[in-house]
């Protein structure tokens, strides 16, 4: 069978199998390498919320290792997370659903604390280690689409115990409800009318099984070439069916094991 060098299922099989070679060819990049330079360089010299808020290239980093970059135009929302302590109930953040939020809140709060914080290793290496995943992961979703969302539900996956979690991650929900066949209008639902029509059919146990998983993605980014393509110009595709909202009843693949 002909596949389209493109194809969002072959390029998230190839990422997986050449990882390493992808991965030095993402830090090759000039701007990579430079901004990782920069970040070793500065990071030091930020002693507190305020002076991280004052470089916007140190700060992108910073949020970009929990896929919060492109929200760093919010200065008044960023600094509030930043500097109020992720315990109290009343902090901003434990009023927001997306958990990356809280994430960010919970390791950066100590700087608040510790003008030190960023001389200690691990911290620096926690942010590096973040941005460069986060960064990775784009990289790779610019040669196909659904990629990078593919590569994150995979790395969150093993985490994920109850449904109300996949809620509240947009990503993790994105790739569940493409999965599914679910059209963009599921969205516009109550949320409790989502969780109840998502709980008869996704299991969140799934997640713990590699070859369930693994059927998910294949299911998301074959729907996800489907939404974005002609399926009369690809093979792949034309062995999907799209499927009626009303009527849905799950997907109808003919095979999806493609490429295991």
């Amino acid at each position: 069978m002909q596949v389209s060098a493109n194809s969002s299922l072959l390029w998230y099989k190839l990422s997986s199998a050449l990882k390493d070679t992808h991965m030095k060819a993402f830090e090759a990049q000039p701007t990579v390498a430079r901004d990782i330079a920069t970040f070793k360089e500065k990071i030091s010299e930020i002693k507190s919320v305020d002076d991280l808020m004052k470089d916007r290239t140190l700060l992108k980093m910073v949020l970009s290792a929990f896929q919060l970059e492109s929200e760093i135009d919010k200065p008044a929302m960023i600094r509030k997370i930043l500097t109020e302590s992720p315990t109290d109930k009343e902090s901003l953040v434990n009023k927001l659903a997306e958990p990356r939020w809280t994430q960010l809140a919970s390791a950066m709060y100590g700087l608040n604390i510790n003008p030190s914080f960023f001389q200690h290793e691990e911290n620096v290496d926690m942010i590096l280690a973040g941005y460069k995943t986060n960064e990775f992961e784009k990289f790779e979703g610019e040669n196909a689409d659904g990629v990078r969302e593919a590569m994150y539900f995979k790395r969150l996956a093993g985490g994920v115990e109850k449904l109300s979690q996949v809620m509240a991650d947009k990503t993790l929900m994105h790739v569940v409800r493409v999965s599914l066949g679910l059209p963009e209008s599921f969205q516009s639902l109550e949320y409790s009318q989502q969780r109840d029509r998502l709980a008869k059919q996704f299991d969140v146990e799934d997640l713990q099984d590699p070859v369930k998983l693994e059927k998910i993605i294949q299911r998301f980014l074959i729907y996800t070439e489907l939404n974005n393509s002609d399926p009369t110009n690809s093979p792949i595709l034309s062995l999907f069916q799209p499927v009626s909202f009303g009527d849905y009843v799950g997907p109808q693949p003919i095979q999806i094991d493609l490429f295991v």
